[in-house]
């Protein structure tokens, strides 16, 4: 079996640390490259369900994830003014875990940032791929002009990626939806103690907690491809995106000003079948699926990639090349499920036109919500270390 010994991680989210804190446990020389010049990460909130808390126990990070965010069992579904449809009790967790905790992007980022400088995982900014060199095309050249050689380069590095173009070129890729998700975050409400939706005509509203006094409100509709909102106008658009909605997103969206922190992004899902590699080059995370944000689950399989990607490549059999082709097997039939499921719900909820269509999705919601989420429930928790 060919022993990997270095390897270069592209992107510092939370599937490139996780990668890197994988490797690095494992004995793994590892170089991380971000091209951004620091780790000032924009965002709001990530739900982390059961399945990504048990990739932080591994790495001896959970106590302070669970310190720092908000930890809930529950998630319930409303009408507009929030009057309640179905309520849904998680199906995972259990042995010292949560069904979901929730934190602030930046709270999450700078734990796993921590860990892997106290293994030793060696950080380069403002610093990316520039070209793929070699046979395998672990030979790289950076944008800074300096080269060199890895055992193997994981890309982990977003939307946009590098490392996707050098393997299947623009094949597959972000493609516009036509929904747009609209972010802040504010105090919470008492109210609040899990995730909740308010299904509304032509989009929903809805809350998740991460912290004891914060939570993220966030508003999820159809937007113009391409649209560019002024940073000085978001606050009056999304006080008209929410007017339909009562009890506390009312009274935050009153409460909406100029510098109110709010986030706008596009949705653009889509999901690379494998395999995830080209010679011995390998992608995960963004740089590989992008899934709608229904599950909360984005995150988590990001970073579920990168503790499989180093596991299936230091303990594997056959070759680099073999080991590499599980990973991919693998790790695309499990974003696929979350992909196809969330793309769903995404398609149910923004099917929503009409009054007559609204009481329609209530009826079904009240039937089927809590059988459905309890199906997701089962497969995101079968994850193990």
């Amino acid at each position: 079996m060919t022993k990997v010994r270095k390897v270069l991680v592209a992107g510092g989210g939370v599937g490139g640390l996780c990668a890197a804190i994988a490797l690095t446990s494992r004995g793994v020389e590892v170089d991380l490259v971000e091209k951004r010049p620091d780790f000032n990460v924009p965002g709001v909130g990530l739900g982390q369900p059961a399945c990504a808390l048990r990739v932080y126990r591994e790495f001896g990070i959970l106590d302070e994830i669970l310190d720092t965010g908000f930890s809930y069992n529950h998630m319930s579904i409303f009408d507009p003014q929030r009057t309640l449809i179905a309520e849904h009790r998680f199906l995972m967790g259990g042995n010292g875990l949560p069904a979901f905790c929730a934190l602030s992007r930046s709270s999450l980022h700078s734990t796993l940032y921590r860990r892997a400088l106290s293994l030793g995982v060696e950080f380069r900014f403002s610093t990316e791929v520039a070209e793929f060199v070699g046979p395998l095309g672990t030979a790289v050249r950076f944008n800074d002009g300096s080269e060199a050689d890895y055992d193997v380069v994981a890309g982990f590095d977003g939307i946009r990626s590098t490392v996707r173009q050098f393997i299947v070129g623009d094949m597959f890729g972000p493609r516009p939806s036509g929904i747009g998700a609209w972010r802040i975050q504010v105090d919470r409400p008492s109210c609040v103690t899990g995730m909740e939706f308010l299904q509304g005509i032509d989009g929903k509203a809805g809350a998740i907690p991460i912290a004891q006094d914060k939570m993220y409100l966030f508003n999820i509709r159809p937007e113009t491809p391409g649209e560019i909102f002024p940073r000085e106008k978001l606050h009056v658009l999304l006080k008209e995106r929410l007017a339909q909605f009562g009890s506390y997103v009312a009274e935050i969206a009153d409460s909406l000003t100029p510098e109110s922190p709010i986030v706008y992004g596009a949705l653009e899902p889509f999901i690379v079948p494998y395999p995830w590699h080209k010679g011995h080059v390998v992608m995960g995370g963004d740089a590989a699926h992008i899934v709608p944000p229904h599950l909360t689950a984005g995150a988590a399989m990001a970073a579920e990639d990168g503790y499989v990607l180093a596991k299936l490549l230091l303990s594997g059999d056959g070759s680099v090349d073999d080991r590499l082709t599980a990973y991919g097997k693998v790790r695309f039939a499990r974003n696929a499920f979350v992909y196809t499921f969330a793309r769903e719900w995404l398609s149910m909820e923004q099917s929503v036109h009409s009054p007559a269509d609204l009481a329609a999705a209530k009826d079904e919601y009240a039937r089927n919500a809590d059988g459905r989420i309890a199906v997701a429930d089962r497969i995101l928790d079968a994850f193990e270390c």
